[in-house]
Parts: C-alpha cells; structure tokens; sequence
C-alpha cells in the first residue's frame, strides 16, 4: 500500500471523526431517550453496515487483520454510555462529543501537518497538537453547546459555558498525553463529560484544609525525594506531587498518609527480591522507576475524588470512602503482583483456574493474593486510624480486594487480547473500587 493511499484513508477518518458531531444537534431538539437509541443505532450500525459499505476504507491495517476497527465501534458506544450516564443532563453529551470530535480530532491533523517537540512524557503526542486540541476544542465545543436548545443549558450563560467546556476539554486534552493508559475514544470524552459536569456545580472553590501549608511542604517533599531516590522520573514526580496535593485537599492527612503509604509499599515491593525478578525476567522496567503513566494510573482516581471530595463537601465523606477504597485497590494489585510472583507456588489463570505461567497477565497465586489482601486491609486500618467508622473501613477493604481481582480478570481477558495496557487496566481496578465503595457509602449511609 503506497503513501498516497494511506494519507487518503487517515483523511477520509479524520473527516468523518470530526464531522461526526454535527449530530450533536439533536441533543435539546430530540427526547433523551431518543438521543440514547441514535446512538445505540449508530453502534449497532457501525458494527454491521458500515464496513460493508465503505469497503473497509476507514480501517487501518492493523484493524483489518483484527478484523474490526476498535475505534470506529468505540465512538458511538462511548456516546451511548455517555448519554446514559448524563441521561438528565445530554448537554454533557455535546460537551464530550466535541471534546471527541474538535479536540482529538483537529489535535491529530495539526500534530500531523505540524512536526514539533512532544511531551517530555509521551514522544507521540506533540505540543502543536495538544495546544489545537485545546484551542480549537474548546472554541468549537463551546459553539456546538451555544447551539443548543437554551432549555437544555442549564441556566448558565454563555461565559460560564465557555469556561466549563474549557476545563473539560483542557483536561480531557492532558489525559490523551498520557501513554498506555485508555483508548482516546474512551478517554477523551469520558473525561470531558465528567469533568464538565463537576465544575458545573462549582459554584465557589472549597476552602483550603486546615494546615494546608504543612499539606504543600510535604508535597513538595515528596516529589523531591521520589525524584532525588530514582523511584520516579521528573514528569512523574511532578504529575505525582499534583496528585498528593488533589488528595491532600479533600482529605487531608489521612489521604496524604494513604498515598504516601501506598508509594512506600510499592518501592519496598518493587526491589524485594529484584535479582530474583530480573533473573525470571518479572521485574518492573527500569529497575522499579516509576514515570507519569504510573501516576496517574494508580492515582489519578484518588486525586479526582480528592478534589470533588474538596469542591463538594456536603459529599465529601462520600468521595473520601472512594479515594481511599481506590488506593487500597492500587496497593493490593501492586503487592499481590510484585511480591506474589516471587513468594507464590503455585500459579493459576484466574478465568480458568488451570495451572498457567508465573508473570502472565491474569495469572494469580494463593499467596500472592493474600498478600494483596494484605494490602488493601492495611489501607483500611489506615484509615480508621483517621478516625474513619468500622462501616467505611470494611467497604475500603471489601473494594480493594475486590478491585484488585478485577486487575486480574481483566488482564487474562482484555489485555492479553491486547486491547487494553497494564496501565489501563490499573486505572480501571482503581476507578471500580472507587465507584464500588463511594456508590455503596451515598446509597446506604
């Protein structure tokens, strides 16, 4: 296949990724339940018809040889969770379809035409592309919002819409430079709904927890001596001091002690044993180095739910239970897996419970998962020690436990058919202790 007819195609993908969106329009002007069964039509759609009809001719080679392109299904499916999810509110559907189609879509023509440095942290994403992915996905994201039914919107006028749809798609924007954790068509709008939808119910910042000075020193602290110790790379430990200061505003001591004893556990676990490890080829890359995509996949839930924790404090406990429910997900896979590997005897597919490969995605061991049992339960008493209620500790400790086995089945599944990372699939158990723990709180006590 010559250049010219790979140019062609990624066009003709980036023309229907952008255009797309004009379908947004619908949104206000049709029932939500309406908006919910166009998407649901244009998944189904897009599974069936639309490769029939295009002769293939917007798949990249590798999803030929797959078989189907995983972004063309993930656009409309993603709309459609997203339109269940903001289902009273589809104004944060256009919010995220804009993000989707404007942003990533405009930051990939322009990063493309426009060669120039890339992030320090992803040698993928350029800086070109990323300030197009700002600019123009706000710009146009906020007109396609304007154009939207007034009733829909919320009561907020143009300029409070402008710096809403700005923060989403500017986050939204940071998280697609971030490697190896979701798939941009997840991500990207995800993230722009969510955040979108949080500062729109801002109506002031919280204020700054008590002895928040001490909170940034020790901050500051801990990126110094991560990044001065080896344990993580500059990026990291910046992406990683932003994340100890989310989660010291919305919970305080306790959500910094959490953190700092998760990171603690992890540098311990990551170089016991290491000749060992390396010997069986199980060791973490770059001698246990931790860089911004680890950061963000073990904590990036915890700093989100810090700050909800901080910009709604008539939820604050409800967000707390989740940060905390999140970190000890993330210390229970770091242990089960780093200290599992080397300690367990036995080893196990965790879908087929049939004797598999030590080190394997989705291969666990009896010990091994006590110890990331371990883990999570000392996130608990940890928590408790903060003056946290029996019940909060229990749904902690059940959450971690369980997010942890959720690590495990979806790396034998989804990642080892190579359609998620082991970064992802972090982000993923977190994010599901977080949801389990703070959803069960809201509802029950």
């Amino acid at each position: 296949m010559n250049n010219s007819s790979v140019d062609y195609r990624r066009w003709k993908r980036r023309t229907v990724h952008i255009t797309m969106a004009l379908f947004a329009l619908c949104i206000g002007r049709l029932p939500p339940w309406a908006i919910c069964a166009l998407a649901l039509t244009a998944l189904v759609f897009n599974v069936l018809l639309l490769p029939r009809l295009t002769a293939r001719q917007l798949e990249r080679p590798e999803d030929r040889a797959r078989g189907f392109s995983l972004g063309i299904l993930m656009y409309p499916a993603v709309l459609l969770l997203i339109s269940l999810l903001f289902y009273e509110h589809q104004v944060f559907m256009a919010v995220a379809w804009g993000a989707m189609a404007f942003g990533d879509g405009f930051a990939g023509v322009i990063g493309e035409a426009v060669r120039g440095r890339t992030w320090p942290w992803n040698d993928g994403k350029s800086l070109v592309g990323s300030a197009a992915f700002l600019v123009l996905g706000t710009l146009l994201t906020w007109a396609l919002v304007m154009a939207l039914p007034e009733g829909i919107l919320l009561g907020h006028p143009p300029e409070r819409w402008l710096w809403i749809v700005a923060i989403g798609v500017g986050v939204a924007g940071l998280v697609e430079t971030v490697p190896g954790t979701i798939d941009d068509n997840l991500a990207v709008p995800l993230t722009a709904a969510c955040v979108a939808y949080a500062v729109s119910g801002v109506d002031a910042l919280g204020a700054l927890p008590p002895h928040w000075m001490w909170g940034a020193g020790l901050t500051a602290l801990l990126a110094v001596l991560s990044f001065g110790a080896k344990k993580m790379d500059l990026p990291g430990a910046i992406v990683g001091a932003l994340i100890a200061w989310s989660i010291f505003l919305g919970a305080g001591f306790a959500g910094f002690s959490a953190l700092f004893a998760f990171f603690v556990f992890g540098s311990l676990a990551s170089h016991w044993r290491m000749r060992d490890k390396e010997k069986a080829g199980l060791a973490q890359e770059n001698r246990g180095r931790r860089s911004i995509r680890h950061a963000v996949s073990n904590g990036g839930v915890a700093a989100c739910a810090g700050l909800l924790a901080w910009l709604f404090p008539e939820l604050a406990m409800v967000f707390q239970v989740a940060l905390a429910a999140s970190l000890a997900s993330a210390t229970a896979d770091t242990l089960s897996s780093e200290l599992g590997n080397v300690a367990g005897r036995r080893f196990v597919n965790v879908l087929t419970w049939q004797p598999d490969e030590r080190g394997l995605d989705g291969v666990v061991s009896l010990e091994g998962t006590l110890l990331g049992a371990a883990g999570a339960l000392s996130m608990g008493l940890l928590f408790a020690a903060f003056g946290a209620s029996l019940q909060a500790v229990i749904l902690v400790v059940v959450a971690g436990v369980l997010g942890n086995y959720l690590d495990s089945v979806l790396g034998a599944s989804l990642q080892r058919w190579g359609y998620m990372t082991n970064d992802s699939v972090n982000f993923a158990n977190t994010a599901a202790a977080a949801s389990f723990a703070g959803t069960l709180w809201w509802a029950f006590f």
